[in-house]
């Protein structure tokens, strides 16, 4: 995907102690077009704030003990207003760190090493989301004043705005490089349903939400997809409007240790809506536990079919896309194919039945590199108690070479009960109510 363009002059704060890393951000920042302010504290950082115009800042945290909360506290307003996007650059993925940052106000993060194609894009996204939201610069000391006496001048996204005349937004669930995702309420049926509405950043990205409606259209049927509900046409936006579904992500579901018979619960469900969408010629490019909601049944809902692809006769897509400890060889070399989600069950399998990755690195040229040159260990060797017909079958699904995988889901799910016949019989419910 092309960057988003930016405005000329568009200005950005780069804070880091280390100077010559400075360097190398306002030259790739000026080669975009940006005006670039720099600051090596947060005081430094404070005074530019108030004295010059800024549009977004990159916060570089190097260390734990730079305390990420209070960073971004101090760049901010007050807390009630988080100002300026901040886009946070942890030195390597420390998820306290992360969680800290986000929970403070940070708009994004991101770990080194930086690809400055994502940088930018990340950078446009937020800078565009927060002009859209009508927030003013902080430039000069009386526009800084003024910013303290009258919050008013600040208006957060009213959750009283309209989509299509019958959608109210409720709170956003997410956002990324092509549009937001928003809990809405449907104010005409009675009583209110709730629904999710995903919206993209510029009438650009329409293609993309319009394929998205299109593949939920067709996986339909399936108990475990997000149900379409319509698509809206708003201010030269095509926005979808799905199902929304209430419950955990499987992500959330396992920071407990989940039992053989809850994995196979999980897993079972899994293969079979991918088997169906590899039916239909349709491969998902995301499949990871954050991606798959479970209801307090215990089914599942595979989400987010944004990067999804109708593969229309070919055998692969020629684009690079996922998330990267998920990701296969071929999918890291833009050659995405059935085999591909078969890969990403493996690793969630893996995940499941070991509490570990099957490759992982922080430093994410590396993670890729393991991915491509080495071969995982046997989950034995973090479950000793892992039935070996199991073991096998993931590491089938872990081959580097696609040819020795399995083709597509449902010949993973064939052996699964060709192997134990009983497998994911029972649907578990993972958590109650009051949890």
């Amino acid at each position: 995907m092309d960057p988003i363009p930016a405005k000329k002059m568009t200005t950005v704060l780069v804070i880091d102690r280390d100077h010559d890393e400075i360097l190398k951000f306002r030259k790739l920042l000026i080669e975009n077009d940006y005006q670039v302010y720099a600051a090596d504290n947060l005081e430094t950082a404070q005074k530019v704030i108030v004295e010059k115009s800024v549009d977004a800042i990159l916060l570089l945290l190097r260390h734990p003990d730079q305390e990420p909360d209070k960073s971004i506290i101090a760049l901010r307003p007050k807390k009630e207003d988080p100002g300026i996007p901040i886009i946070v650059i942890l030195e390597c993925f420390m998820k306290d760190v992360a969680v800290s940052a986000l929970k403070a106000g940070a708009a994004d993060f991101l770990t080194f090493p930086v690809e400055s194609k994502e940088l930018i894009e990340r950078l446009c996204v937020q800078i565009r989301m927060f002009s859209q939201q009508s927030k003013p610069k902080f430039g000069g000391g009386v526009k800084r004043l003024m910013a303290k006496l009258l919050s008013g001048l600040f208006p957060r996204s009213s959750t009283q705005e309209i989509i299509g005349g019958r959608y109210e937004k409720l709170g956003r669930l997410g956002i990324g490089s092509f549009g937001e995702v928003w809990k809405v309420k449907d104010i005409e049926e009675i009583p209110p349903s709730i629904y999710v509405a995903k919206i993209p950043l510029s009438k650009n990205f329409n293609a993309k939400i319009e394929k998205e409606a299109r593949i939920l259209e067709r996986l339909s049927d399936h108990a475990c997809v997000p149900k379409f509900r319509e698509i809206i046409e708003e201010k030269n936006k095509t926005i979808l409007i799905q199902e929304f579904v209430v419950g955990k992500t499987l992500f959330e579901v396992i920071e407990r240790e989940l039992t053989n018979k809850e994995v196979e619960s999980i897993v079972i469900q899994l293969t079979d809506v991918v088997a169906y969408a590899h039916d239909l010629e349709i491969i998902h490019r995301d499949i990871k536990p954050g991606n798959v909601m479970v209801r307090p049944d215990g089914t599942i809902t595979l989400l987010d079919f944004g990067v999804a692809k109708e593969l229309k006769g070919k055998t692969f897509s020629e684009t690079v896309t996922g998330s990267r400890p998920y990701m296969s060889p071929e999918q890291i070399m833009g050659k995405s194919q059935r085999r591909s989600d078969v890969w990403a069950i493996g690793v969630v399998m893996y995940v499941l039945y070991t509490g570990m990755f099957p490759f992982y690195h922080e430093v994410e040229k590396i993670l890729m590199d393991m991915i491509l040159e080495i071969p995982p260990s046997f989950p034995r060797k973090f479950n000793e108690d892992l039935d070996v017909k199991i073991e096998g079958i993931i590491m089938k699904c872990l081959e580097k070479e696609p040819l020795k995988r399995y083709p597509h889901a449902k010949a993973l799910k064939e052996d699964l009960l060709a192997s134990i016949p009983d497998y994911g019989k029972t649907i578990l419910p993972l958590y109650g109510l009051e949890d």
